[in-house]
């Protein structure tokens, strides 16, 4: 139920997990707070009925938006839904082998959504894949997790870290920068992912509610 410590979603790699991702703008910043309310309330309802099974609201600390998740049930019906993202990646430091989004939790969230050429899917993940090492030995990193539009070539990655301290650091090396937090140089988007040349869109976001939980 609503305010459980133990209320989480979970963002699970290889077990067909769809997920639906709203990003709700606010007007203007005094009325983020109302977003908030809208939002939760909103997830709270649909996670009662059964239509989701679990969600979480995000904040964004820099900005206007509100960011909704939500695990729904893999129907026909709801994969041809807009807004509908796969799991194709989900690496957490413990090597739990997903990402936690936990009711209480401290950690610093960040949200980055960027497009990509189609054809370049594959090579997008593998990209993914082969940065995860390097960013383990970043200080304060707890997970990150790629996710795939199912119907647009759209692709976000939902990641942690201990603090926004550490998530701003790790922001000064090139090597994070190029792969993970501000999308991709414009050759690299051009030649090798294929990812449409348009500013990602990252949010850095506090949790501001969760409800249910992930099998």
């Amino acid at each position: 139920m609503e305010g459980e410590l133990n209320s989480v979603l979970q963002l699970r790699q290889g077990v067909g997990q769809l997920v639906r991702m709203k990003v709700l703008p606010a007007p203007y910043r005094h009325k983020q707070k109302e977003e908030v309310r809208h939002a939760i309330s909103a997830i709270d309802r649909v996670w009662h009925d059964g239509s989701v099974q679990s969600g979480a609201i995000l904040r964004a600390t820099r900005g206007k938006h509100v960011i909704s998740l939500a695990h729904v049930n893999t129907t026909e019906e709801e994969s041809a839904a807009p807004n509908r993202y796969t799991v194709e990646i989900s690496d957490h430091r413990s090597d739990q082998g997903y990402t936690a989004i936990e009711q209480g939790s401290k950690l610093s969230h960040f949200v980055n959504i960027f497009q990509f050429a189609p054809e370049k899917r594959e090579e997008l993940i593998a990209h993914f894949e082969h940065t995860l090492p390097y960013m383990r030995k970043q200080p304060g990193y707890v997970s990150t997790s790629l996710l795939l539009s199912v119907d647009q070539p759209l692709a976000v990655n939902i990641g942690q870290f201990n603090t926004n301290r550490h998530f701003r650091a790790s922001m000064c090396k090139r090597e994070v920068l190029g792969s993970f937090a501000k999308g991709y140089p414009l050759g690299i988007m051009a030649t090798v992912l294929g990812v449409l040349p348009k500013p990602p869109q990252l949010h850095l976001c506090e949790l501001a509610h969760v409800v249910g939980g992930s099998v």
